[in-house]
């Protein structure tokens, strides 16, 4: 068994939970973490340069502890034992986390999570892509999915929803779907390599006016739960919580997910939106590519 190192019972505050009041108030969390790590060079040099630097860990955890809004502790977990595994000597890392006094009667709750490198390395992204075209869209919407099987591994494929233009309505009606996909490449790698390009196979000409006739338009409607911003693109979409055509299929691929911002599940952001001019086209259906 590799050698270890501990961390036993960091106490910090952080917003932490579902509840409205959990959003508002920071909660104490109690965080306790196992290095596994071969310590013997240490052992034989007495040089810190041959160890683990956990105090720098730690500043690392307690900074992004501290900062983090994350609506559950597995992502905390999650999250911590990323951390981790900033230092090359870290092999695996066990980490726990409470919350004292989340439950009645019981002194507190908590999750502990074990992963090894191999598993962070190998730890896919989810996301969230939206589909929209005007321009031949029956086929494009088709091509479009089709391509993304190539590139990425789709868990799942929305219905696909006729919507109004907006803006510019002197323009055919817009078909939207959305799709659940795997990826190991970063956000901006994911919009660089993989969207863009199939925009550019599919003959998308970019204009100032996002709302314009298209062929396609594939985007990042939600990452994982993170909060970025690429170029001038912020995820989570923002047109999430105004839009139809983007909130209904999303909450048809995953209605109890929540926007990472607002905390609402995408069902009820897509119950609360305007739904005027959306109508579902059951007559063609994206799914037919993932058999």
């Amino acid at each position: 068994m590799p050698d270890q190192i501990y961390i036993k019972d960091l106490s910090l505050r952080t917003i932490i939970g579902i509840n409205d009041e959990e959003r508002r108030n920071r909660q104490d969390v109690l965080i306790n973490m196992t290095l596994f790590t071969d310590l013997r060079p240490a052992g034989i040099s007495d040089q810190i340069a041959d160890t683990v630097n956990y105090r720098t860990l730690t500043k690392q955890v307690i900074a992004l502890v501290e900062a983090s809004r994350f609506f559950t502790v597995e992502r905390l977990a999650a999250e911590i034992a990323q951390v981790c595994f900033t230092d090359p000597r870290v092999e695996a890392a066990q980490v726990r986390v409470e919350k004292p006094g989340a439950l009645r009667f019981a002194r507190s709750v908590g999750v502990e999570i074990y992963r090894t490198r191999a598993d962070m390395l190998e730890r896919p992204h989810r996301v969230f892509v939206a589909l929209s075209s005007n321009i031949h869209p029956e086929e494009n919407l088709l091509s479009a999915t089709r391509l993304l099987t190539e590139r990425c591994t789709l868990l799942a494929v929305s219905p696909v929803y006729e919507t109004l233009p907006i803006g510019n309505l002197d323009q055919p009606n817009f078909l939207n779907a959305a799709v659940l996909l795997e990826t190991p490449l970063a956000a901006a790698d994911l919009k660089d390599q993989v969207l863009l390009d199939i925009e550019q196979q599919l003959g998308r000409v970019h204009t100032s006016d996002k709302h314009s006739p298209r062929t396609i338009a594939l985007d990042i409607a939600l990452y994982n739960t993170d909060i970025l911003d690429i170029g001038s693109c912020h995820i989570p979409d923002p047109d999430i919580l105004k839009y139809a055509h983007l909130a209904v299929p999303l909450a048809d691929l995953a209605p109890e997910y929540r926007h990472p911002e607002t905390g609402q599940t995408l069902r009820e952001i897509a119950e609360h939106v305007t739904m005027g001019g959306i109508v579902r086209r059951d007559d063609l259906r994206l799914s037919d590519v993932l058999i």
